[in-house]
């Protein structure tokens, strides 16, 4: 199939290229910029200039291809108008079409999970504020698979994997050189690597029903205090401290402080069973704490 890959040579883009074109399908990448454009023939896949920025653009491109595989965001402070122009624009071009359209969302929609439970896709949600706008629209992607689009969303969960994602978080919060957690570390993340991940999606293209939503984690839930330690094991830094909440959300602000401590004990089973998705045994402490 011909896939339009939005954010096909970010973090997580680039490695969906990857799956997709292993599975023999032709990736066809939105890019800005003449970097990004050479990167993405570089690794053998078509290029086309598209922006978040210009949802009929990118919705004109989306008419051309078999598949929309959605992973970009703009990371400003317009994201969330620009996420809702973009989606839209693209569910109106593949509207009756019966093509699928793979958007993504992430964890950050839940809150903190139950004492004893594990989150899942029938969970409430209760999203940081940056993310206040992302379960309207994962509805809205949901319900347009009567619109006659084979609507899936994934959210990640912490992704890490080849250096990067945002476990490098730690080091980029370190004070005087000591990587911090915000505070005590006794709160849970849920992981996802990078090359997992990117099976996801594309099986995600290959086998979703319409109106599919899904959670893209392993398990188990990991301490953070656990994972700063192996993140900044595998750096080479020293061992991080905590930093106490009220002095960090004056730093970061109530709105960061608040989602890096959450609880995030969510599970994965659905993608598994509806999906077969099947990644391989993994210790993600072990893989952070060799680099």
């Amino acid at each position: 199939m011909r896939i339009l890959l939005t954010g096909a040579t970010g973090y997580i883009g680039a490695v969906v290229a990857e799956s997709l074109a292993r599975r023999g399908h032709t990736v066809v990448g939105t890019a800005r910029t003449d970097a990004a454009e050479a990167s993405l023939r570089a690794a053998g896949h078509e290029a086309v200039r598209a922006d978040l920025h210009d949802p009929d653009g990118l919705a004109g491109t989306a008419s051309g291809c078999d598949v929309v595989v959605h992973t970009a965001a703009t990371q400003d402070e317009g994201m969330g108008p620009a996420e809702q122009a973009a989606v839209r624009a693209i569910l109106r071009a593949l509207r009756g079409s019966g093509a699928p359209f793979i958007s993504t969302s992430g964890v950050w929609v839940y809150g903190s999970a139950p004492p004893g439970q594990l989150l899942d896709e029938d969970s409430p949600t209760d999203p940081v504020a940056t993310f206040a706008w992302r379960p309207s629209l994962e509805s809205e992607v949901v319900a347009a698979a009567a619109d006659g689009v084979r609507t899936a969303v994934i959210r990640p969960g912490m992704v890490y994997g080849r250096g990067g994602g945002p476990l490098n978080q730690f080091a980029a919060m370190a004070d005087a050189g000591v990587p911090r957690y915000v505070g005590d570390g006794a709160n849970h993340w849920t992981l996802v690597h990078v090359d997992d991940l990117a099976d996801l999606y594309a099986l995600a293209v290959e086998r979703t029903p319409a109106g599919t939503l899904v959670n893209g984690v392993i398990g188990p839930p990991l301490r953070v205090r656990d994972l700063a330690e192996a993140a900044a094991s595998g750096a080479g830094l020293p061992t991080p401290r905590p930093w106490p909440v009220a002095e960090a959300v004056l730093e970061l602000g109530p709105e960061d402080a608040d989602g890096v401590t959450r609880d995030h004990r969510i599970s994965g089973e659905r993608a598994r069973a509806l999906l077969g998705w099947e990644p391989p045994p993994r210790s993600p402490l072990d893989e952070l704490r060799s680099g």
